[in-house]
């Protein structure tokens, strides 16, 4: 026998090993509730997080419909969208409306970075400036770095503020985390976008995020200025009002949208309710690509019952290119009861995948903003546009089937035999999961 190796001592490494892991386990559970009542005591708001429904009609019903009413705004008709594809798809069409604005443009965002991306947005607000029009850019203390982009913007007549600013409010407290672009009130851009160079490009390579956004006109565009306004008098005191913001509306298609928010002291979670009751009413598909998948308890539940009544239940999600390592370790460390039930899990391939969306019988969709998870359905301030329309329903759907190509399916039978220390790393980024 080896030196190295006595009489029981690979035994014993392996006592001490599965010891090791048991403590460390243990210590990841209680962290995870240490950070878990840490966070409820910091959020005296106290919103509800369970909810009840179970409809006795579906997608295509009417009833649904009119049922979205009861989710912050009403659905509205009369709008026209055009479904926009990663950089390549939103950056022109944001840049030439701001270019073209007459009045006012609004632009609320997470992420703005002084790089090309950041520089290609700001001259176009600047030259519109110039011209006498009014805009305003609100950016997320947190997510955004405008460096020397804001004295040139504010030269140019940008009025430019910050989102809760670090030195008043927590880091990891309430965000922002809407994407809006509002053009004279009557043009309304939202997606799952960032005004960064990953965000360019066509998901050509690793460097190219995959991305979704969309152009509206119509009413559904006083909604969204509505929430745009919320953050805005928030963070200012001023109150946006008349022609410059709010125009006579009036048609410019059929398709019937509504504006979905999340707000700082909600009592409950719009978002929340509207996917759970898009899921509780579908019949034949439910369709999600998201950045950031980690739905609670009952959203698992309700998708892998969907899944076991004959839906079908598809979800992309990032692949290795995620960029939070952690996030994905988290969201795979739920995975189970999913798979198990039915539902069929993918990650994207090619580079990182930061849409937001969710298409439902091939009739509901939403576009936007908002993660499955906490921070999103809760914390964060959110906003995302649902429509209920067919043809663009295809549009989107033919965007998933695209992507659903470029994934790799995770099976439970790969997600089981993982081995213990993959286990062990995603236990461990489950304890994070509040502040993702």
């Amino acid at each position: 026998m080896s030196p190295r190796s006595p009489p029981g001592g690979r035994h014993r490494r392996a006592i001490f090993g599965r010891s090791a892991l048991r403590l460390v386990l243990a210590a990841a559970v209680l962290a995870g509730s240490s950070c878990a009542s840490i966070m409820k005591s910091m959020d005296p708001a106290k919103q509800r997080e369970t909810y009840k429904f179970t409809p006795s009609f579906t997608v295509e019903n009417p009833q649904f419909r009119r049922s979205l009413d009861n989710v912050g705004s009403v659905m509205v008709g009369g709008n026209s969208a055009t479904l926009l594809e990663n950089g390549d798809g939103v950056f022109p069409a944001i840049t030439m409306d701001i270019r073209q604005a007459k009045l006012s443009v609004n632009v609320e965002v997470y992420i703005f970075m002084d790089d090309e991306a950041g520089k290609l947005v700001a001259e176009a607000m600047m030259e519109a400036a110039r011209r006498g029009v009014q805009v305003r850019l609100l950016v997320d203390a947190q997510g955004s770095k405008l460096g020397s982009l804001k004295k040139e913007l504010t030269a140019a007549g940008v009025i430019c503020q910050s989102y809760r600013p670090l030195h008043k409010y927590a880091a990891f407290g309430r965000r922002t985390h809407r994407k809006l672009v509002i053009v004279d009130g009557t043009i309304g851009y939202t997606g799952g976008f960032g005004i960064d160079q990953r965000w360019l490009g066509d998901a050509r390579n690793k460097k190219e995020w995959h991305d979704s956004g969309v152009r509206v006109t119509g009413p559904v565009v006083a909604q969204m200025q509505s929430i745009f306004s919320e953050d805005w008098t928030f963070t200012t005191g001023e109150i946006l009002a008349g022609d410059t913001f709010y125009p006579k509306m009036d048609s410019t298609g059929t398709m019937q949208a509504q504006a979905i928010k999340s707000s700082k002291g909600d009592a409950s979670s719009l978002p929340k309710m509207l996917y759970f009751m898009a899921i509780q009413s579908a019949r034949t598909s439910i369709h999600i690509q998201n950045a950031y998948f980690l739905p609670d308890a009952q959203i698992r539940k309700a998708l892998a019952e969907a899944a076991k009544r004959g839906v079908e239940v598809k979800v992309i999600v990032p692949g290795t290119e995620i960029d939070v390592p952690m996030v994905r370790l988290a969201s795979r460390h739920h995975y189970g009861s999913m798979l198990k039930g039915g539902v069929k899990i993918y990650e994207y391939q090619p580079t990182m995948l930061h849409d937001k969306t969710l298409i439902v019988d091939g009739l509901f969709t939403t576009i936007g903003s908002i993660n499955v998870d906490v921070r999103s359905m809760s914390k964060n301030a959110e906003e995302s546009l649902s429509f209920y329309d067919q043809p663009f329903a295809e549009l989107m759907e033919a965007m998933f089937q695209r992507n659903l190509k470029r994934s790799h399916e995770v099976t439970y039978d790969a997600w089981h035999h993982r081995g213990v220390t993959t286990r062990t790393f995603e236990l461990m980024s489950w304890v994070w999961e509040p502040y993702y």
